[in-house]
């Protein structure tokens, strides 16, 4: 690393800054080459409403910002985390965050000199931050960066990395000189997958995307061109205007920037980016939950409902799929209130398999009352679910069984779902529902998978409806806890009729959404 080369650059980057009254009243914009203020301003707020969006914060956490600087995300986060480190070899940056954090009257951040390679915590830490650091990193001390943030976190902890890539696959470098000619500066560009290629002994991948939409109209040439061409002038207060909107539409903005970028008729509109900045998320698997002798490792619960036509079928697929796994296994078929053959076939099954239990209550009491009985009587280590309708493919319980160390909740998200246009309304309806009532995106109808003591822990007591889910996942995030997910395609009903569309089902719902976070 050409570390004394770039502090000396920072510093005295830092030392011009502050010497400028346009870009000293913000210290985002210290650590930065690029001297429009709008553009800096802008950039700083749509990184920090993508943090917001991918990474969950509370007060409990205790953070390390390795090449933290002045402080931008240390600052910024302090009020709503329990304590900020912020390391980096630069006194002149870090005597910016000090007197910073001093102006803000945040007093739990600590600012440490010292090389982000040399640095060793006392403590682990539940959150690493690296932004803007692993560019000057060559590949074997990157290396040793990633080995370092697992070494720093908790198990479950989680690592967002926030770097300069190339995006056409090749290794690319930024070089600065002064007048005389010398090198004074210099950062590489490296592809996105060096980064998941690095982590990946230590620490296993959970998100990836651009900070930022970049809908940058060719005649401007590029990301550097647009923002000097911003300046501090007219351009620039016209930014500063639309920051909030583009702000708040910046996914959407991405999504269409990609669509129009992935067509040879429109991507020609856009100028190239050759560089852009990309977020990455990355968590340190939990460790193993011991488990009770003799118990199987995964139980999986079967709810149904009325599903006489297809419950055969399904239990054989689910059956031949966990024995083709190395994990030991057993099947609670839940039996909720039918009242066709599903009873009698699931007594058949019990008998024909070995491994297959079979809970029965009457009356109906609707999918949270089904989960809750086939939670309570699973034995195993870990507990999943899956619905009798085989609308999900019974290899996820094996997917989410190799993900369990990575949450307290591995739950699954559909990517595609292939039901009647009426139920995705439904779905989409009550997802939007329970964002307002939780301040959570709900994004996910499907299974999930989680250890016994957590189900014991956070599991909501009291509640048989269909939102018993998602309160369960809401308990585990206000505990601090992490909830994974995981993209799954959903396939169309096998046999018989959804059991959503009935105005008994319907009451649960809302009156389990009204509850939803209660425990």
């Amino acid at each position: 690393m050409d570390e004394r080369l770039n502090v000396d650059f920072w510093d005295g980057e830092t030392d011009r800054a502050e010497a400028d009254p346009k870009r000293s009243a913000n210290h985002a914009s210290f650590g930065t080459v690029t001297h429009s203020s709008s553009v800096v301003d802008l950039r700083d707020k749509l990184e920090k409403a993508q943090f917001d969006r991918f990474v969950p914060v509370h007060r409990s956490l205790r953070v390390l910002d390795l090449g933290g600087g002045a402080g931008r995300f240390a600052i910024w986060l302090a009020p709503r985390v329990a304590h900020v480190t912020v390391v980096d070899t630069s006194s002149s940056l870090l005597d910016v965050g000090r007197r910073e954090a001093s102006r803000r009257q945040v007093s739990n951040v600590s600012f440490v000199e010292c090389s982000a390679l040399d640095y060793r915590p006392e403590e682990p830490f539940d959150l690493v931050l690296v932004m803007g650091l692993a560019t000057h990193l060559a590949s074997a001390e990157l290396d040793a960066l990633m080995r370092l943030c697992s070494e720093a976190l908790v198990p479950g902890g989680r690592l967002v990395l926030k770097e300069p890539v190339s995006t056409d696959g090749t290794l690319r470098h930024d070089e600065r000189h002064d007048a005389s000619g010398d090198l004074v500066y210099r950062a590489w560009f490296r592809p996105g997958e060096d980064y998941t290629r690095a982590a990946a002994p230590h620490l296993q991948p959970l998100h990836r995307s651009p900070t930022c939409a970049h809908p940058i109209p060719r005649f401007l040439g590029g990301t550097n061109e647009a923002a000097e061409s911003v300046g501090n002038g007219p351009a620039a207060r016209l930014l500063s205007t639309v920051a909030p909107f583009w702000v708040a539409t910046d996914p959407l903005l991405q999504a269409v920037e990609q669509r129009v970028r992935s067509h040879a008729q429109t991507r020609w509109l856009l100028a190239d980016v050759p560089v852009l900045q990309e977020l990455f998320v990355f968590v340190k698997p939990l460790d193993a939950q011991p488990a009770r002798t003799g118990d199987p490792a995964l139980s999986v619960v079967v709810i149904a409902y009325n599903e006489d036509e297809g419950l055969v079928g399904m239990v054989d697929e689910l059956m031949a799929t966990l024995r083709e796994g190395t994990v030991s296994f057993e099947i609670v078929l839940v039996d909720d209130g039918s009242t066709d053959e599903t009873g009698s076939i699931m007594e058949s099954l019990e008998k024909e398999h070995q491994g297959v239990t079979v809970r029965r209550h009457t009356p109906n009491r609707g999918i949270g009352g089904a989960l809750r009985a086939g939670f309570d009587a699973a034995s195993g280590n870990y507990l999943t679910w899956l619905p009798a309708d085989s609308q999900i493919p019974p290899g996820v319980v094996l997917e989410l069984f190799d993900r369990r160390r990575l949450g307290a909740i591995v739950t699954t998200v559909y990517r595609e779902r292939a039901d009647h246009w009426m139920r995705n309304v439904i779905s989409k309806s009550l997802n939007a529902m329970i964002w307002l009532r939780t301040g959570h995106v709900a994004k996910s109808g499907g299974n999930y998978l989680m250890s016994r003591a957590t189900w014991e822990e956070y599991g909501p007591r009291g509640d048989d409806s269909m939102m018993l889910s998602t309160a369960f996942r809401n308990n585990v995030r206000n505990a601090g806890h992490l909830v994974i997910e995981h993209e799954i395609d959903c396939r169309a009903r096998a046999a018989g009729r959804s059991k959503v569309l009935n105005p008994t089902t319907i009451f649960r719902t809302v009156a389990g959404l009204l509850r939803a976070g209660e425990r």
